[in-house]
């Protein structure tokens, strides 16, 4: 593999100080010159400063088209391809959009109950199946979790709890509750991140 486990590492690299001191001339080395910059924390982290063209390719629409095809290429196929296609997936899935993650995993759903007697790589292509529902579990739940305000009196509501729905698998029903008017409400939270219209709740 060629994978390059620190993609940055020739960038040039600035203390955080340097950033607070210099500001606007490193911010306009950034943006004019389009020279990203690697910025060192006190703690020994590390962020990147760069300008949002940096990542036009993976967010152009068509990136999810491409990667979806060379996934489709790659089933099926006793090559390094499914190896290459799958690992690039599980390293970069946080940075894959919802959409992405739906179809390719209605995808590899489609390809093993259509072709599974014939798949020459089956454990492959079930273990990214299920890096791709842990990733769609994980996003639905923090977006179940997001705060939403009260419809009544517009102040935060506090989730109550979060339960898997029976009839859309990978979704789930919120309930949350308003301490202010002490009333309670529940929306469907699905898998692909779409949150339903909020209404009222009656326990019992």
């Amino acid at each position: 593999m060629n994978y390059e486990a620190i993609p940055f590492q020739g960038y040039e690299s600035i203390t955080i100080d340097e950033l607070k001191d210099q500001a606007n001339s490193l911010l306009n080395l950034v943006t004019e010159e389009q020279r990203p910059l690697r910025v060192c924390m006190n703690n020994g982290k590390k962020f990147l400063l760069f300008p949002q063209d940096l990542l036009a390719p993976i967010c152009d629409s068509d990136f999810r088209l491409i990667l979806l095809s060379a996934m489709r290429y790659a089933m099926g196929r006793n090559t390094c391809m499914p190896m290459v296609v799958a690992d690039y997936i599980k390293r970069h899935i946080q940075l894959l959009d919802d959409k992405f993650l739906v179809l390719a995993a209605d995808d590899i759903r489609r390809h093993l109950e259509d072709y599974a007697e014939h798949e020459m790589n089956p454990n492959l292509w079930h273990g990214l199946l299920g890096a791709l529902e842990t990733e769609q579990r994980a996003r639905a739940t923090r977006k179940a979790r997001k705060i939403r305000p009260c419809p009544a009196c517009g102040k935060p509501l506090e989730i109550m709890s979060i339960a898997d729905n029976w009839h859309s698998p990978g979704g789930f029903d919120v309930i949350a509750h308003c301490r202010n008017c002490l009333a309670d409400y529940e929306w469907f939270c699905d898998k692909d991140g779409s949150v339903s219209d909020m209404k009222q709740y009656f326990f019992g």
